[in-house]
């Protein structure tokens, strides 16, 4: 059950399972409601009953040294790390060119073609989530940054801004990619596992937060990927059906 941190009954103790109010005009000192105490202060303890009415349930006056402590402050950093566990962050579709099947059924691109790499634009797109607690939110927003592009050769990934484009015949056949989601094989997968490389695929995002208290701040950066196995073949080699 969920306990709001206040209400108009006072702020919730923890520790009392109760809303805790001072008790307004107090009697003196030799009120049996002090205790034989004569400092601290007298309080009013209101349970919490749903909106229910149930016998025994009207409260009762208590005396405490110091105020009953209320809830711990929310940390809205806190929140933000909870909002994004509720974030789920699509993985990239691997779209390539040139991308055709050898006689044996393997995919393949070719040497020295310009290579394109993309994902689908639909899951390339900022999202965010909230999270809410102690009258305290935090709204975590993850933006996708850079599409990357490990080829599976020994190379260093390359990276583009943005989800690539999808290859269109009237590009032509040799040509770069217009948004530079592309990568040149130098040789051939002959000497790789079943003669393929395996590309990764990667979306790298950069995720910010802010809140209702006025802070705000970032959290590490995350990646999703998603692998593709071709083969990488000389021109003159490749055969299709």
């Amino acid at each position: 059950m969920t306990v709001d941190c206040s209400s108009a009954a006072g702020w919730w103790s923890q520790a009392k399972q109760c809303y805790v109010s001072s008790l307004q005009d107090p009697p003196d000192f030799s009120s049996p409601m002090w205790g034989g105490h004569t400092d601290g202060a007298l309080y009013y303890c209101t349970p919490f009953t749903n909106g229910v009415s149930f016998p025994g349930t009207n409260g009762y006056t208590f005396w405490s040294a110091a105020p009953p402590a209320g809830p711990a402050a929310v940390d809205p950093a806190v929140l933000a790390q909870d909002a994004l566990r509720s974030v789920v962050l699509p993985s990239p579709t691997a779209g390539r060119y040139p991308a055709g099947t050898l006689a044996d059924g393997r995919p393949y691109t070719v040497v020295n073609a310009h290579t394109w790499y993309w994902t689908n634009p639909g899951g390339y797109r900022a999202t965010s989530a909230r999270a809410d607690a102690g009258g305290v939110w935090a709204e975590v927003t993850a933006t996708p940054t850079a599409l990357t592009f490990s080829p599976g050769d020994g190379a260093a990934a390359v990276s583009c801004a943005g989800p690539g484009t999808p290859w269109q015949p009237s590009a032509g056949v040799w040509s770069p990619s217009p948004t530079g989601c592309d990568y040149r094989y130098p040789g051939s997968s002959l000497g790789e596992p079943d003669g393929k490389v395996t590309a990764v695929y990667g979306i790298q995002w950069s995720i910010t937060w802010t809140s209702s208290t006025g802070a705000t701040g970032t959290l590490p950066q995350i990646t999703t990927s998603s692998t593709a196995e071709f083969a990488v073949v000389e021109a003159q080699t490749v055969v299709t059906r």
